[in-house]
């Protein structure tokens, strides 16, 4: 799955914030197979992966071979009897086994076992505490069709995951050649899916949306990963603006070999230029042939005659110009000034008009789960979607709201799921 001829190699060269997004199996996994040592949550997903390859290798010792690695000392949940069945199916296996955690019951821990007896190559994260029994049950199911995969790593289900969401990432990280990360704390079902699509022919793992990435700078950044070499990291507002953020994925788009830190704005101009010189590059074309002497000749006619009709036509305008304000002095100074004033007004306001109707087709459908939706997460998606701020204040809780969305109807393109 992941190239490890050398485990200590940095794929991603500077600090990589996860924020919401961070994976917690990876700090479990981490920390218990080194020995209790903190894990690094700056490296990029690659390194983290290839930190857990590193640091799972187990080989049983027989009478004519030295062994590679120990089983895992027994955790406090963990009886007598199941350290037992967990050591013997280590002797099996070719990873670590992580020991029976609080949120297991013997059914799940053993369901882990066979998961690891069935791929012995691949890294299996315990139950977590968001997944109930039915999604582990899933999860082991997906590590053992996907035996053939050396070090494959499927994430647990994430805290924001329905059970549908969930079988969807299963279905795409059964087929990816990378982590597949759970739906992001930030992101929308569509952001989700997107996402998910990418992720089926993407080299490298596809970050979630950060929590104030710009709509399109998501769509470029996911779009891109397919091409990119390294993991292009989200939108990052500690360290660049989003003009920066734009011309840091324009440098990634470019130069697809190269890993680019958010703010590191020498080594974007280094990659793309200055910004009031760079262009967009067109495809790549072979070297034209050396021009002829007639051809030399011809252009140098034909620049000449644009020359002379450019002056022809700047004197024209400068002739326009002057005519029209002759006849602007002629006329009622009073009369053009409210003139002005009429068209100014009735512009900004067509203006104000299609920018709001341009950002009210802009919005995709948002499913907003009544259970789980916050009062004030709602009450600012409601004022985003063109809801009068007095009639949003008006609302006692999220119930009073969800009734005013309601009234609106389809046009704030907001579904509620029970």
């Amino acid at each position: 799955m992941t190239d490890i001829s050398d485990p200590q190699e940095e794929e991603e060269i500077f600090a990589f914030k996860y924020g919401a997004d961070w994976p917690e199996a990876i700090s479990q996994m981490g920390s218990i197979m080194l020995g209790g040592r903190p894990v690094n949550q700056g490296l990029g997903p690659m390194q983290q992966h290839k930190i857990l390859i590193a640091a799972s290798p187990y080989r049983a010792p027989t009478p004519r071979r030295a062994g590679k690695g120990k089983p895992l000392p027994a955790s406090d949940h963990e009886g007598e009897q199941e350290t037992t069945q967990r050591k013997n199916t280590q002797k099996q296996i070719m990873r670590l086994i992580l020991p029976k955690t609080s949120v297991e019951n013997a059914d799940t821990f053993l369901r882990r076992l066979d998961a690891h007896k069935n791929a012995p190559e691949a890294l299996v994260a315990p139950m977590s505490s968001s997944e109930d029994e039915t999604a582990f049950a899933k999860r082991c199911m997906a590590v053992k069709e996907t035996a053939e995969t050396p070090d494959h790593f499927i994430l647990p289900k994430g805290p924001k995951e329905n059970a549908q969401e969930f079988d969807e990432r299963l279905a795409v990280a059964k087929k990816s050649p990378t982590i597949v990360f759970p739906r992001g704390a930030h992101e929308t079902y569509n952001h989700f899916k997107a996402r998910l699509q990418v992720a089926k022919t993407a080299k490298r793992a596809v970050m979630p949306k950060s929590k104030d990435e710009p709509e399109i700078g998501f769509t470029k950044r996911v779009d891109m990963q397919i091409a990119c070499e390294y993991v292009v990291h989200p939108y990052d507002p500690a360290r660049e603006d989003e003009h920066l953020y734009t011309r840091r994925l324009q440098a990634c788009k470019e130069k697809t070999a190269l890993n680019f830190e958010p703010g590191d704005k020498r080594a974007i101009v280094a990659a793309i230029g200055e910004e009031h010189v760079h262009k967009e590059l067109p495809a790549a074309a072979p070297p034209a042939a050396a021009p002829t002497a007639a051809e030399v000749a011809a252009e140098a006619i034909a620049k000449e005659e644009a020359a002379r009709e450019k002056e022809a036509a700047e004197l024209a305008k400068a002739d326009e110009a002057k005519k029209a304000e002759e006849a602007a002095k002629a006329s009622d100074e009073d009369k053009v000034a409210q003139r002005i004033a009429e068209m100014k007004l009735k512009q900004e306001e067509e203006r104000r008009l299609k920018e709001e109707t341009e950002r009210k087709a802009s919005f995709q459908m948002e499913q907003v789960e009544i259970g789980s939706v916050g009062f004030m997460p709602l009450k600012k998606l409601l004022q985003e979607r063109g809801v009068p701020k007095e009639q949003v204040f008006a609302c006692a809780n999220k119930f009073a709201l969800i009734e005013v969305a309601k009234k609106w109807g389809p046009e704030l393109k907001i579904e509620f799921i029970a």
